[in-house]
C-alpha cells in the first residue's frame, strides 16, 4: 500500500536527498552526509564533509493561482467494478525553497561541493518519475528542480546570525509539488437554473455575468458558470 500523498514534501526532500548522495559518489566523493537539518554545527559536526539541504520555506506556487480557483471531479473504483464520481477542491501546487550549504575541513573543498550540487541541479532540471523517492507522486509526474535568484546580504545575514555562524556561501533552489486533499463529496446530478458567470484567469478577481442558463449541478461546482 502507498504512502498517503501529504507525504509529498517529506518524499520531495528524500528525492532531492538521494539526488545529491548519488551524484557525489559518482563523482569519487563516497564519503558526503547529505544532512536535511538547519545548518548548524550540532548537525553537521563529526559528519564532515557534508551537504545541508535545508527546507526554508514553503509557499502557494504564484503560477498556480488561477489553477487553486475550482474543484475538480475524480472517479473512484467501488468494490463492485463500478466507478463513483466525487468533488473535491483542486489539488494546490506548492513551491518548496531550500537553501543549501557545504561542509568541509577546508574552503576548497566546500566551493568544490558547491560546484558539484550546481551542475546537478542544471544535469537535473526535471528528475524523472522513476528516481522519485516514494508513492506521493502521480504516476505521470516529474520533479522539476531550479536555482532560485539569489537572497539579499541583509536576509542571509539575519540567516546565519539566527543560526550563530558566520555569514557563508550556499545556494538557493526550489521545486513545485502538488498536494491533493483528501476529503471527497458524492456528486450529486440534479439540475439547477444558475445565472452564468465568466472568470477572467489573467484577472481571478473579476467576474462578469452572462445570462440565465440550465446547468448539472457538476458544473456549478467545477466553476464552470
Amino acid at each position: 500500500m502507498g504512502t498517503p500523498q501529504h507525504h509529498i514534501i517529506k518524499e520531495t526532500t528524500d528525492t532531492i536527498t538521494r539526488l545529491l548522495q548519488a551524484e557525489f559518489k559518482d563523482a569519487g566523493y563516497k564519503r558526503v552526509h547529505v544532512v536535511e537539518e538547519a545548518p548548524k554545527p550540532d548537525a553537521i559536526d563529526g559528519k564532515l564533509p557534508a551537504v545541508s539541504v535545508y527546507l526554508y520555506q514553503i509557499s502557494t506556487d504564484v503560477h498556480g493561482i488561477a489553477g487553486n480557483i475550482s474543484n475538480e471531479v475524480v472517479s473512484v473504483a467501488q468494490d463492485d467494478g463500478s466507478e463513483k464520481e466525487f468533488i473535491r477542491a483542486r489539488r494546490r501546487f506548492l513551491r518548496l525553497d531550500y537553501l543549501v550549504s557545504t561542509w568541509a575541513q577546508t574552503p576548497e573543498d566546500e566551493h568544490l561541493l558547491l560546484g558539484l550540487v550546481i551542475r546537478t541541479v542544471m544535469e537535473n532540471r526535471a528528475i524523472p518519475n522513476d528516481r522519485l523517492k516514494g508513492d506521493s507522486f502521480d504516476e505521470d509526474f516529474s520533479l522539476p528542480l531550479q536555482m532560485s535568484a539569489r537572497l539579499d546580504e541583509g536576509t542571509l545575514a539575519r540567516f546565519w546570525g539566527n543560526l550563530q555562524q558566520p555569514l557563508r556561501p550556499g545556494i538557493q533552489l526550489f521545486t513545485v509539488v502538488p498536494l491533493v486533499p483528501q476529503a471527497l463529496t458524492p456528486l450529486a446530478t440534479r439540475v439547477k437554473k444558475h445565472s452564468i458567470q465568466y472568470r477572467d484567469l489573467n484577472n481571478p478577481e473579476q467576474l462578469e455575468e452572462g445570462p440565465v442558463d440550465t446547468f448539472s449541478r457538476k458544473d456549478l461546482l467545477l466553476g464552470n458558470r
